[in-house]
C-alpha cells in the first residue's frame, strides 16, 4: 500500500570555476545592504505567516 520512493541521484559539478564560487559565498560574511534586505525579507514572511 505504501509508495515507492525513487532514490535521487547526487548531482556533480565538474565546472572548478562553479565550485570555488560556490565555497567563497559559504565562507564570506553578507554585508550590511545584504543584512538589510534579509531583515525585511523575514518581516514580511513572518507577517504572511501569522495571517
Amino acid at each position: 500500500m505504501g509508495a515507492k520512493i525513487k532514490p535521487v541521484q547526487p548531482t556533480v559539478i565538474k565546472d572548478k570555476a562553479i565550485i570555488e564560487q560556490i565555497v567563497h559565498e559559504i565562507h564570506c560574511r553578507p554585508s550590511k545592504d545584504q543584512l538589510a534586505k534579509m531583515k525585511r525579507q523575514d518581516k514580511i514572511i513572518m507577517s504572511m505567516i501569522k495571517r
